[in-house]
């Protein structure tokens, strides 16, 4: 499987969880995404993910400007896309990058929301003990969730 499909099912699985904080470089980015729904299916006590970013190629935010009249900015420093938390709301394929579309909630920011371009050479994903968690296992997961949620 290609890196970009990694990319669109690692976010895609994260659907509704927050990017709540980012350590590293665009050399190795590691990012905190809460998502306890998903998390506590491995362990009661869980509440978020690791998802390392390698090696990055392109990453930046298309920001949804509030109100929409003002300027539009596009954050291309790490400090800047991350510095409010990003639900993530869906994953695809964009040309030869990812688009992960994000919501943000905090109204102390100029912008709502936006659009997260993703290129990178590879990309991970832990539990909360910083256990990999394989592709198809991490979909398994996702999976149970929606069988568990259908039985109730």
């Amino acid at each position: 499987m290609n890196t970009h499909q990694n990319i669109i099912d690692i976010f895609s699985i994260l659907h509704d969880g927050t990017i709540e904080s980012w350590t590293g470089d665009k050399e190795k980015l590691l990012l905190k995404v809460g998502c306890l729904y998903l998390a506590e299916l491995i362990d009661k006590d869980f509440e978020y993910f690791y998802v390392e970013i390698n090696e990055i190629k392109k990453i930046e935010l298309f920001a949804w400007m509030n109100p929409i009249n003002q300027e539009q900015k596009i954050f291309t420093k790490l400090e800047d896309i991350f510095k409010a938390e990003l639900e993530i709301l869906s994953a695809d394929k964009n040309e030869d990058n990812v688009l992960i579309v994000c919501n943000q909630h905090d109204t102390t920011f100029e912008f709502c929301g936006g659009n997260l371009t993703l290129n990178c050479e590879s990309i991970r994903v832990f539990d909360e003990r910083q256990n990999n968690l394989a592709i198809e296992e991490f979909d398994k997961i996702w999976k149970q969730y929606w069988v568990n949620f259908r039985q109730n």
